[in-house]
């Protein structure tokens, strides 16, 4: 079985509530005099973000987490809940309309909670190459800036998982490929 230890989901759930607010101002900033290109390449994000909000509460549904794995899930679902509040008012704030879609990302059997965290591990990669896409296309470099702190938090939860599911080596090598 996986272990997360207590002090990696207190790391999580730190960044989770210290990252949130900045992010929110940059975002909601940068959109308002943002291309009308870059508020559609930003709202492309949204419906991923509702995507792995709505997957982290669908595992969690199944009562499979042990309690340190639910705590460090959960920070990580805080964590696309503040992306996806932060994308939605930066849409709004460039003039557009959030859309209302969800990504749909294939759901695996989760049967236990290595089902689970293996999941969890192939959205957070599917969020952090997603935001690396996006960062050169955005004309506005404070928009470009702020996909790659998500992107970040992304590559962050990465690490975490593949360091709980004992991926050896976590990262294997100087350069990481998402």
């Amino acid at each position: 079985m996986p272990n997360i230890s207590r002090a990696t989901a207190l790391g999580a759930a730190t960044a989770a509530v210290v990252a949130a607010p900045v992010l929110f101002e940059r975002l909601a900033l940068a959109a308002s005099k943002a291309d009308p290109a870059d508020i559609k390449l930003l709202n492309t994000a949204v419906p991923l973000e509702r995507a792995a909000v709505k997957a982290y509460a669908d595992a969690d549904a199944t009562n499979l987490l042990s309690p340190q794995a639910r705590v460090v899930l959960k920070s990580f679902m805080a964590d696309h809940q503040a992306h996806l509040d932060a994308l939605v008012a930066a849409v709004t704030q460039g003039g557009a309309t959030p859309s209302p879609d969800t990504a749909t990302i294939p759901v695996p059997t989760l049967a236990n909670e290595l089902d689970i965290l293996n999941y969890a591990y192939t959205i957070e990669r599917l969020a952090a190459s997603t935001y690396l896409s996006t960062i050169a296309l955005f004309k506005n470099r404070d928009l470009a800036t702020t996909a790659a702190a998500i992107m970040g938090v992304e590559t962050t939860h990465v690490a975490l998982l593949a360091e709980a599911l004992k991926k050896n080596p976590a990262y294997p090598s100087s350069f990481v490929s998402v």
